[in-house]
C-alpha cells in the first residue's frame, strides 16, 4: 500500500457487510476466523440460525453460493451450493445435506489460524509482513467500555487492487495485518462497520456505530488469548475525505505504540454506497 495514497484504504471501508472474496485452495471453505466450532447440529432445508449464516458466508467466500450476503435460512440455493462444495471436496453422496461428514470437513481448517503474508509499501521502501500462528491467536477481544463494545477480531490484509480488506460482518473488528500488532511499537490499525444500510436506510448498527462519541481520555482495551489486557487511551478524533492523503493514520511520528480506529461517517451516498467521510480515532498505549 502506498502511504502517500493512503485513502485507497479509506475508500474501501464501505457500510455493507461484504465478503473479502478470497477462495480457498482445493475444496476447503474459508470459514470466518471468529466462527470456531459453531456447527453443533446437522443442517438441511428449512432450518434457520446463526450457524446457517456461518455456513453461507463460507459458501459465498468459496464462490459456491451466489448471493450477496447470508440470509440465515437454509433454502434450495444453499442446498445446491453445499452440494457443489461436497462434490469438489470428494464427499459422497453430494446431497446438499450438512451432516457429520461435512461438518467435520468444513470445521477442520478452523483449528489452524491462517498465516497472512501482506506486502506493504511505505515511503521508506517495501517490507513483507507475515502474521504467524502465535501472533494471530494472541488477539482475542476488542473492548470499548464507554460504548459497551466487546468484539472479536478478524485479520484483514490487502486485496489485489491495493485496498484494505474489511470485516465481513457488523459485529467484529478487523486488525490490518500490514500494521503493527496492538501494543507493539508503531501504529496498529483496527477497522469496523458503523452500520448496515439497505435502500438508503440504516437497518442495523455496526460495532463502531458509537465511535464518534469517544472523547480524549476514554479507554480502549485489546485482550489476548490469556485474558491479559492492553490499555489504550483516546488522544483525538479526526474526519477525512475518502480521497485525501492520510499518511498520519498509518505512520507514527514517535517511537511509541498507537492504535488507530477507522470507520465511516458523514452523509450516505446511494450511488457510491458509502458515507462521505471516514472517522479516525487516534489512541496511545498506556
Amino acid at each position: 500500500m502506498k502511504i502517500s495514497n493512503a485513502l485507497l484504504w479509506l475508500g474501501a471501508l464501505l457500510l455493507f457487510v461484504s465478503m473479502p472474496g478470497r477462495s480457498a485452495a482445493g475444496g476447503a471453505l474459508p470459514l470466518p476466523l471468529t466462527a470456531g466450532p459453531i456447527f453443533a447440529r446437522n443442517l438441511s432445508i428449512g432450518i434457520s440460525g446463526d450457524d446457517v449464516s456461518v455456513l453461507q458466508r463460507s459458501l459465498i467466500a468459496g464462490g459456491f453460493l451466489k448471493i450477496p450476503v447470508p440470509t440465515g435460512y437454509f433454502g434450495p440455493l444453499t442446498k445446491s451450493a453445499l452440494s457443489a462444495w461436497q462434490a469438489r471436496s470428494g464427499i459422497s453422496p453430494a446431497t446438499g445435506y450438512f451432516g457429520p461428514v461435512s461438518r467435520a470437513e468444513i470445521s477442520a481448517p478452523v483449528s489452524q489460524a491462517p498465516i497472512i503474508p501482506v506486502p506493504v509499501q511505505t515511503t521508506a521502501g517495501t517490507t513483507s509482513v507475515a502474521v504467524a500462528d502465535s501472533v494471530v491467536r494472541s488477539l482475542a477481544r476488542f473492548e470499548i467500555p464507554k460504548l459497551n463494545v466487546s468484539a472479536g477480531f478478524q485479520y484483514n490484509g490487502l486485496k489485489s487492487g491495493g485496498t484494505i480488506e474489511i470485516p465481513d460482518n457488523l459485529v467484529d473488528v478487523g486488525w490490518f495485518t500490514g500494521s503493527a500488532l496492538p501494543g507493539e511499537k508503531g501504529t496498529a490499525i483496527v477497522m469496523g462497520h458503523v452500520a448496515q444500510v439497505r435502500g438508503g436506510i440504516i437497518t442495523k448498527p455496526g460495532v463502531f456505530s458509537g465511535l464518534s462519541e469517544l472523547q480524549p481520555g476514554d479507554e480502549i482495551y485489546v485482550r489476548n488469548d490469556k485474558g491479559e489486557a492492553i490499555r489504550f487511551v483516546v488522544r483525538e478524533s479526526r474526519y477525512y475525505d475518502p480521497a485525501a492523503a492520510a499518511a498520519d493514520v498509518f505512520i507514527a511520528k514517535d517511537d511509541g505504540a498507537h492504535l488507530n480506529l477507522i470507520t465511516c461517517e458523514g452523509v450516505w451516498d446511494a450511488v457510491r454506497k458509502s458515507y462521505s467521510q471516514r472517522l479516525v480515532v487516534f489512541t496511545d498505549l498506556q
